[in-house]
């Protein structure tokens, strides 16, 4: 099953063609920084290009609350993203590690050495294509979260940024809270990152790529803890499932990846939930 899975998502990547969208600096998995790129991948996959709605499901999602106490919010919802689509964005961060050789340098941001060993594939879709892509994969869930946080309305759009992590054996990321970013979308020329005035990151959106019982993966679960850390709540890997939880804010969500162990590697993608009100747009600096 291992060899089985990394070939099939390594031919859906031979297909999927990434360039660098913008470079700037990024953080390691021990304290060392450097050049990192963001990219884009201008003809995305047919499975991802125009995704059905809600809509064409035939039983409705479910939303799954995590018990962390009442002061933290956090719950998954199955079947976010079909095993097509799930194979489909494993293997755009494929072909962008390919590009990138691999690279553990995470574009724009900043982490403590150890807290984050990982690979890093971080990723626009074009400015034309991301409302086919991201607006119906959005409405599979938006009736689902909330309308409103920290006093701010639930944004129209999902911050179009996807943050591939690859996961090898003994790969990890230690206890972290989410930060505040604004969202953020490719620029019409496609030579850039917009940012968003207004708008900022409420929740993470943790896509699984893959599990244990269809590719091999061994280990890999998401821990949150409660406000006290005191109790803790493992969320298994299961392909298609959307992790969502609090980030940015004073009752954000602590929370670990659990280390991954065997040949077969962990995907997953970070989306961010957006709220706020745009007001304007400004290139992102970089």
């Amino acid at each position: 099953m291992p060899g089985t899975y990394q070939s099939h998502i390594a031919s859906l990547a031979a297909s999927i063609s990434p360039r660098v969208l913008a470079t700037t600096r990024g953080s390691g998995n021990y304290g060392e920084s450097g050049k990192a790129s963001f990219h884009t991948i201008d003809k995305l996959p047919p499975a991802l290009a125009d995704l059905p709605g809600d809509a064409c499901r035939s039983a409705p999602l479910q939303r799954h609350e995590i018990d962390l106490g009442p002061d933290r919010l956090a719950f998954y919802i199955d079947d976010v993203l079909t095993e097509r689509e799930a194979d489909t964005l494993a293997a755009c961060a494929e072909a962008i590690l390919q590009h990138n050789g691999h690279s553990r340098l995470a574009p724009g941001i900043n982490t403590p050495p150890g807290m984050r060993v990982n690979m890093a594939a971080h990723w626009y879709p074009p400015h034309a294509s991301a409302a086919g892509f991201l607006g119906p994969l959005f409405d599979r869930f938006r009736h689902l979260v909330p309308t409103s946080l920290g006093g701010l309305p639930l944004h129209e759009h999902l911050s179009q940024k996807i943050a591939h992590f690859k996961y090898g054996d003994g790969d990890r990321f230690m206890q972290h809270v989410d930060g505040l970013f604004p969202g953020q979308g490719a620029n019409a020329r496609g030579d850039g990152v917009e940012s968003w005035a207004g708008v900022s990151s409420g929740m993470s959106i943790l896509l699984f790529l893959n599990d244990g019982p269809t590719d091999g993966l061994s280990g890999g679960e998401t821990r949150l803890w409660s406000a006290d850390a005191q109790r803790h709540v493992d969320v298994t890997p299961r392909k298609g499932r959307a992790l969502f939880f609090r980030r940015g804010s004073t009752d954000a969500v602590l929370h670990a990846g659990m280390p991954v162990s065997g040949p077969v590697p962990k995907y997953m993608a970070l989306i961010n939930l957006a709220y706020g009100e745009r007001t304007g747009t400004q290139a992102l600096a970089v």
